[in-house]
C-alpha cells in the first residue's frame, strides 16, 4: 500500500511527455532553494509549475531565468519571505526585498533586457500585500482573467504594464485598497480607475464617482471607440490615454478637469476634430497631445483663467506664450504680435502649414523642436526690431547667430552655415532631403543636437573646418574630433564602408536609413554600437561585431531585414534587448560566432533565435588565448590542462557545439580521458582550443 501512495504522489508531481517533465510541484521547505527541487532537464521543459512553501526573491529570480517555457504558475499556497542581497531578481545590486511582496523585475530581467512572454496564467499567493515594480512587466501572454487576492494593498509602478493580453480583472469584496467593476481595476471606492484592460473596445462611459483617471490607465486601449469622461473627473494622469488611437473626432473635457499630466493623449491619431479646453483647467502637461497628428483645433473656454485660443491655436490668458498649434492646421499662419515665447514642439508635425512663417518682435524664447516636421514651411523669417532672433536666407538663428534653430525642410541646394554659428539645434536640419552637395561644418561650431542632421538623404556628406575643435570629417562622414567617435554617415553611402580604427564607438543612428550600403567592416578598436546605429539599412548584407565591443544598443540592427551574415567575434553572447535584431529575417540570416561558442549563443536572449549558425575561427581570438598562462597538451589520448587554479571549470564540447560534460580543477593540473576518438572544444578561463584525437 505504501508503495501504491509513493507512485499516486509522484503522478501528481510531475507529468510526463515522453520523457519531459512538463508539470511540477515543488513544496519548498527552505526559502531561496527553489532551484535545488528542479533539474536542469526540468527547468528546459516545465510549463505549469505550482510552488508551495516559503519562497523570495532568489526564487524568483530562478523562475524568471531558468524556466524558459513557464506558461502557468500557481503560487497560492506559497509565501514570499523577505530577503536581502545581491541574488535576487535585480541580480548583482544588494536590495531589500520585502515580504508577501510579488518582488519588482519578478518577470523581466533589467540585467538582459528579457521579458517572461510565454507566461499565461498565474495565481498569486494568498496573503500577497504588494506587487513591485515591474513585476509583470511586459509579461503579454497573460491571458483572461486576472484574480487580484483580497490582501493586495499595493501595485508598483509598471507592475502589470504591457500586460496586453489580460480581458479583465477581479477583485474580491474584502480588499481594502482595490475594487473591479465590468473588469476595470479601480480603488476601493472607485475614485480612481487604475487600469483598463487593453483589449477593451467599443464605447465606455466612466462611472460618476470618479476624479482620478490614473497613468496609463486607458493606454493601448486601440479598440475603444469612445470615452465618456463625466465631471466628476478632476486630474487624468500621465499618459492616461496613450495610443488610444480608436477614439475619434472631437474631445470634450468636462468642466471639472484641472490637470492633464504628461502625454496624457499621446499618440490619439484618430482625434480629428476640435479639443475643447474647459475653465476648469490649469495645469496642461508636457507632450499632451504629442504624436495626436490629426487635431484640426483647439478652443478654450473664455471663462478660463490661465490659457485661450485664437484660430484654433493654444496660448496662454493672455497669448504671450503659443503653447500648441494644431497638427492638422493647413494654410499659411501669422503669429500674433502678442508672442513672447514659442513653446517646445509648438508646431510639431504641423504638415500641412505652408508658406513663411514670421517670428514676431517681442519673441524672446523658441524651445527644441518647435517647427520639426513643419515639411511645407519654405522659410523663416524675423521682424527687424526681434533682439533676439534673425533670419537669413530662410534659416532660422539667434540675433548674432550663434545658433542655427531650423533650416526649412524646402530648402534646395548647397548649403553655407555662417562662421559664427556655435550651436546647431536639435533636429535643425532634419529631413532637408533637397539640400545638396556638402554641408560644410566652421570652426566654430561647439554642439550638434540629436538628429540634427539626419534625413539629408541627398547631400554628398559633411565637410568640417579643420580648425573645429569639436568636430572632424572623413571621407564625408561626420566625427568628433580625435575620430573615436562616428557621428553620422550622409545617407548617399554606397557599397563597402570601412570604420576607421581609431573609432571606439559607433554614436546613435550614425548609419541609420543608409539604404545603399551593403557591407560595412567595423574594426577591433570599437568598443559600442549605439541605439539605433544601423536601423533601416536595408541593402546591408553582411556586418561584423569586433572582439573588443562592450555594448550593442536597442534597435542597433533593427529592419536591416536583406542582412545574409552577422559575423560575432565574442565567445561570449553581448547582452542585447527585445529591438536590436527585431525584423532581421534570421531564417536566412547565418550568425557566425567563435569555435566551441555556439552553444552559449543558442541558449542567449535575442541570440538563440537566429536559426542558422556557424562556427569560425577569429584570428583575434586566438592571438589572445596564446596570452594565457594555461597549456593545453595530448598525450596517449589523454588530455592534459596546466596552469589551472583551484576551481577552474573546463568544458568539453562536441564540433557541433554540444556539451559533453564540464570539469573542476582541484590543483594546477587537469588530465581527462575521452572514450572517443574525433574533434573536440576544450575551454577554460580565458583559453578555448580545437582538439583533434
Amino acid at each position: 500500500m505504501k508503495k501504491i501512495k509513493i507512485l499516486f504522489l509522484l503522478s501528481i508531481i510531475a507529468i510526463s511527455v515522453k520523457g519531459q517533465i512538463t508539470t511540477k510541484i515543488a513544496n519548498v521547505s527552505t526559502q531561496g532553494t527553489l532551484q535545488n527541487l528542479i533539474t536542469e532537464s526540468e527547468a528546459r521543459t516545465i510549463t505549469t509549475l505550482t510552488v508551495t512553501g516559503n519562497i523570495d526573491a532568489r526564487d524568483f529570480a530562478y523562475m524568471r531565468d531558468k524556466i524558459k517555457l513557464l506558461s502557468i504558475l500557481d503560487l497560492s499556497s506559497s509565501s514570499i519571505k523577505a530577503y536581502t542581497g545581491i541574488d535576487g531578481t535585480y541580480y548583482g545590486l544588494s536590495k531589500i526585498y520585502p515580504a508577501n511582496e510579488l518582488p519588482a523585475y519578478s518577470f523581466y530581467n533589467p540585467n538582459l533586457l528579457t521579458y517572461k512572454s510565454l507566461l499565461t496564467k498565474i495565481k498569486f499567493p494568498n496573503n500577497i500585500t504588494s506587487l513591485g515594480n515591474m513585476a509583470l512587466y511586459y509579461c503579454w501572454g497573460l491571458t483572461g482573467t486576472l484574480n487580484i487576492p483580497a490582501s493586495l494593498k499595493s501595485i508598483g509602478d509598471y507592475a502589470l504594464y504591457g500586460c496586453t493580453q489580460i480581458s479583465s480583472y477581479l477583485v474580491p469584496g474584502p480588499n481594502t485598497r482595490y475594487s473591479s467593476s465590468n473588469g476595470i481595476l479601480f480603488s476601493k471606492n472607485q475614485d480612481t480607475i487604475i487600469i483598463c484592460p487593453t483589449i477593451q473596445s467599443g464605447d465606455y462611459s466612466i462611472p460618476p464617482t470618479v476624479k482620478h483617471i490614473g497613468s496609463s490607465a486607458f493606454e493601448g486601449c486601440y479598440n475603444l471607440t469612445s470615452v465618456i469622461i463625466p465631471s466628476s473627473v478632476i486630474s487624468i494622469g500621465s499618459y492616461a490615454f496613450s495610443y488610444c488611437s480608436g477614439i475619434n473626432g472631437n474631445l470634450t473635457l468636462p468642466n471639472s478637469v484641472k490637470r492633464l499630466d504628461e502625454g496624457a493623449f499621446y499618440g490619439c491619431y484618430n482625434l480629428t476634430g476640435t479639443v475643447f479646453i474647459p475653465a476648469s483647467l490649469s495645469d496642461l502637461g508636457e507632450y499632451c497631445f504629442l504624436e495626436s497628428n490629426k487635431i484640426m483645433s483647439f478652443i478654450v473656454n473664455t471663462s478660463n483663467p490661465s490659457y485661450s485660443s485664437n484660430n484654433d491655436i493654444l496660448y496662454s490668458k493672455d497669448q504671450d506664450t503659443l503653447f500648441i498649434c494644431p497638427p492638422g492646421k493647413t494654410s499659411s499662419l501669422t503669429i500674433p504680435v502678442t508672442v513672447k515665447l514659442i513653446g517646445s514642439y509648438a508646431f510639431y508635425k504641423c504638415k500641412a502649414l505652408t508658406g513663411m512663417i514670421s517670428i514676431p518682435k517681442d519673441v524672446d524664447y523658441i524651445g527644441y523642436y518647435s517647427f520639426f516636421g513643419c515639411n511645407m514651411i519654405s522659410a523663416y523669417q524675423v521682424d527687424p526690431q526681434n533682439m533676439y532672433f534673425t533670419g537669413e536666407n530662410d534659416v532660422l538663428y539667434t540675433k548674432n547667430k550663434d545658433r542655427l534653430l531650423i533650416c526649412p525642410t524646402t530648402k534646395s541646394g548647397t548649403f553655407n552655415m555662417p562662421a559664427t554659428v556655435k550651436f546647431i539645434d536639435p533636429s535643425a536640419f532634419c529631413n532637408c532631403s533637397s539640400l545638396t552637395g556638402f554641408i560644410n561644418i566652421p570652426a566654430t561650431v561647439n554642439s550638434i543636437g540629436e538628429y540634427a542632421l539626419y534625413g539629408c538623404n541627398q547631400i554628398s556628406g559633411f565637410n568640417v573646418d579643420a580648425l573645429n575643435n569639436f568636430y572632424s570629417s572623413s571621407e564625408g562622414l561626420l566625427f568628433n574630433k580625435n575620430q573615436d567617435t562616428l557621428l553620422i554617415c550622409q545617407l548617399s553611402k554606397s557599397g563597402k564602408y570601412n570604420i576607421p580604427s581609431t573609432v571606439k564607438a559607433i554614436g546613435t543612428s550614425a548609419f541609420e536609413g543608409c539604404l545603399n550600403l551593403t557591407e560595412v567592416s567595423i574594426p577591433n578598436s570599437v568598443t559600442s554600437i549605439g541605439n539605433y546605429a544601423f536601423e533601416f539599412c536595408t541593402g546591408l548584407t553582411k556586418i561584423n561585431i569586433p572582439n573588443n565591443i562592450v555594448t550593442i544598443g536597442s534597435g542597433a540592427f533593427y529592419s536591416c531585414t536583406n542582412l545574409q551574415e552577422l559575423t560575432v567575434a565574442k565567445t561570449t553572447p553581448l547582452i542585447v534587448d527585445y529591438f536590436t535584431f527585431d525584423f532581421i529575417n534570421k531564417s536566412i540570416c547565418r550568425l557566425v560566432v567563435p569555435i566551441g561558442s555556439s552553444i552559449l549563443y543558442k541558449a542567449a536572449p535575442y541570440w538563440e533565435a537566429f536559426s542558422l549558425m556557424s562556427e569560425s575561427v577569429f584570428d583575434t581570438k586566438i592571438s589572445e588565448m596564446t596570452q594565457s598562462s594555461v597549456r593545453l597538451y595530448i598525450k596517449e589520448k589523454k588530455i592534459f590542462i596546466e596552469g589551472l587554479s583551484s576551481s577552474d571549470k573546463v568544458d568539453i564540447f562536441t564540433i557541433q557545439g554540444k556539451k559533453l560534460g564540464q570539469f573542476i580543477s582541484t590543483g594546477s593540473t587537469l588530465s581527462l580521458q575521452m572514450r572517443n576518438s574525433g574533434i573536440y572544444i576544450v575551454r577554460t578561463v580565458g583559453s578555448v582550443w580545437k582538439i583533434i584525437l
